[in-house]
């Protein structure tokens, strides 16, 4: 029986995953899991809920957490090492190194390993910019997730309806929204605060996007949040609300 080690990128796949990924593995390839590793700089929520998946289907599986610096890449750098540590022991046992993400960085590591002599490819759910193929790895396509909230979130904090075209951006600023209140309070616990400025525009993004909102929900929110101001161009944009 094939020996598979996860290593997941809780900041880029969402935990909704972790059934497909599991059932792929156990019963279209009738492989072993026998180790986890999952990184992640969200406070740890993300890590948090893809060890609960996977330990409900797996209780007894070897789940290492690794939680990262919240910093740009802090958990593609922490697999990375992680990996590196172990990739002999992969080598030697013929263990297949499944790298669960879709940024660059670890796609290039899992070609790295493979070029050193061991058994790596990558799986991802796909989403709204293609990730680049790489012809030297194996990719694994899983099933496109359905856009909804965590469970966990509460009711208040459900995704804003839609704009009426006949609304304005600047009109929206000024509405009171308690639903919008609830996901902006959510927000602050994910990510951290630029000192003496407010928030990194990528992190707001990756945030919203976690929470099931796609690009053009990301947009509406942003234009409901009021006394929301923009500071900043390019990678120094900053939202301050």
């Amino acid at each position: 029986m094939t020996s598979i080690a996860l290593y997941i990128d809780a900041d880029n796949q969402s935990p909704q995953c972790a059934n497909a990924l599991l059932n792929l593995f156990r019963t279209e390839f009738e492989a072993r899991i026998v180790s986890t590793t999952i990184a992640g700089n969200n406070q740890g929520q993300q890590i948090d809920s893809w060890r609960h998946e996977l330990l409900s289907a797996l209780p007894d599986l070897a789940v290492h957490a690794l939680a990262a610096p919240h910093r740009k890449q802090g958990a593609d750098i922490a697999l990375l090492m992680a990996l590196g540590a172990d990739l002999e022991r992969h080598i030697h046992e013929c263990a297949v190194v499944v790298i669960v993400s879709r940024d660059d960085l670890l796609i290039g590591a899992a070609e790295q390993a493979k070029a050193r002599g061991c058994r790596a490819l990558i799986a991802y759910v796909d989403g709204e910019v293609p990730t680049a193929r790489n012809t030297h790895l194996t990719t694994l396509l899983l099933p496109a997730l359905t856009k909804t909230l965590p469970a966990t979130l509460p009711a208040s904090a459900a995704a804003p309806a839609a704009v009426p075209v006949n609304q304005t951006a600047e009109t929206l600023v000024q509405m009171p929204n308690a639903k919008v209140a609830s996901v902006v309070a959510r927000l602050r616990t994910m990510i951290t605060k630029k000192p003496g400025s407010g928030y990194a525009a990528s992190d707001v993004g990756q945030a919203l996007s976690k929470l099931g909102y796609d690009k053009a929900a990301r947009e509406r929110f942003l234009a409901s949040v009021p006394g929301l101001t923009v500071r900043g161009t390019g990678a120094n944009k900053t939202l301050v609300f």
